[in-house]
């Protein structure tokens, strides 16, 4: 039989933790190794969640199997972790660690990794990062034997996420300081610069998002981005950039940093169309841009829906950016590099928020200085 596990234990269990932490950090662990590679190791948030929801588990319930994730498993200490996960362990991280694990999606555990019956290496990964993350977890987590050595990890983890807070509100602090006199012209050369990183299409988001904020800025519209590779992750979701129009759906867009397929087009106007959209346009990023015009299949979708009422248009993200900019050369600049960070955050694209803390500070520095010798 499954075991339940209490989840006001669980949060109190957290809420000791971030009591003692904040007072005295703990600075090593039974496991300390495998926990700084899952908190750093690149494209591993479920894995980390896996491995927080686990521990928290164990400091519980010193009976549950620490490799299992869902009641389904044939082990005697199986429990569920997708719900543990999504209703403590996101719930803490959000509201006292001010969301410093990036989760923007607030039932993580949903993601392949957390879908299979127990962790085990021969449950698929992708390659690097999240296949170490997997055999490091499979090995040195049923190391931890008790509540007390789990507990410790938890501290351990928990004294990590307060010092990546510190550092994080002192970054945005610099940040802000940082970019009061950037113009219309530095704005869109950064912008440039974050395209060309890509990290997996969250530059894309981040940049469509900050030119629809300067093109869209009454208040009768709602911007709302959404986490890459997500799609459908939240009921509402019409597109990859939902535009509501006085709270309803106005314009949806579909943003890709690869080429778009004949079914991509179709899936994403007819789920547009259902939604009760006015319009559709796809968005094409650098890796995907057209070398000449784009594929017929468009114009198929074009007449398709033109007759369902709504109107579907193909653009590429420079063309765009080229675009809003010409039209709002007096934006207030400052705002949009705020609101790519923002942005960054909401949808956990944590490599592209740290680039563009390190980027925009390089830039500052070098506008003062070019400022300084032009009153010289």
């Amino acid at each position: 039989m499954a075991i339940d596990i209490d989840k006001s234990e669980a949060t109190k269990v957290l809420k000791e933790s971030y009591i003692r932490c904040s007072e005295d950090r703990m600075t090593t662990c039974k496991i300390k190794d495998t926990i700084d590679f899952v908190l750093n190791g690149k494209n591993c948030l479920t894995y980390r969640y896996i491995m927080f929801t686990a521990l928290l588990a164990k400091a519980v319930n010193k009976d549950i199997d620490i490799l299992s994730l869902q009641a389904g498993d044939e082990s005697n200490g199986a429990y569920e972790a997708r719900s543990l996960a999504s209703k403590v362990v996101y719930q803490f991280q959000k509201s006292i660690l001010g969301n410093i694990l990036d989760g923007s999606n607030n039932d993580p555990l949903v993601n392949k990794p957390g879908r299979f019956l127990r962790l085990d290496k021969k449950n698929p990964a992708a390659g690097g990062d999240p296949r170490k993350a997997l055999d490091k977890l499979c090995d040195e987590l049923p190391l931890i034997k008790n509540q007390k050595e789990a507990t410790q990890c938890i501290d351990y983890i928990v004294s990590l996420l307060l010092e990546e807070k510190t550092e994080r509100y002192k970054r945005q602090a610099y940040f802000e300081n940082n970019i009061q006199n950037i113009g219309a012209f530095s704005t869109k050369k950064f912008m440039s610069k974050l395209l060309d990183q890509g990290f997996s299409g969250a530059a894309l988001v981040l940049v469509a998002t900050a030119l629809y904020h300067i093109q869209f800025s009454e208040e009768n519209y709602m911007i709302i981005p959404h986490p890459v590779n997500q799609s459908g992750a939240s009921k509402r979701q019409f597109s990859d950039l939902d535009l509501l129009k006085n709270g309803n759906p106005f314009m949806g867009t579909e943003l890709k940093d690869k080429p778009f397929t004949a079914a991509d087009v179709e899936h994403a106007a007819e789920t547009a169309c259902q939604a009760g959209a006015s319009s559709l346009l796809f968005v094409a990023g650098r890796q995907s841009s057209f070398a000449s015009q784009p594929p017929t299949y468009f114009n198929d979708a074009r007449n398709k829906y033109e007759s369902k009422g709504l109107y579907v248009g193909v653009t590429s993200i420079d063309d765009l950016m080229d675009t809003i900019f010409s039209c709002h050369i007096d934006m207030d600049a400052t705002k949009i590099i705020n609101i790519m960070r923002t942005t960054a955050e909401e949808i956990g694209a944590l490599e592209a928020q740290i680039w563009i803390y390190e980027n925009m500070a390089n830039q500052a520095r070098l506008t003062a200085y070019v400022k300084g010798l032009s009153n010289t």
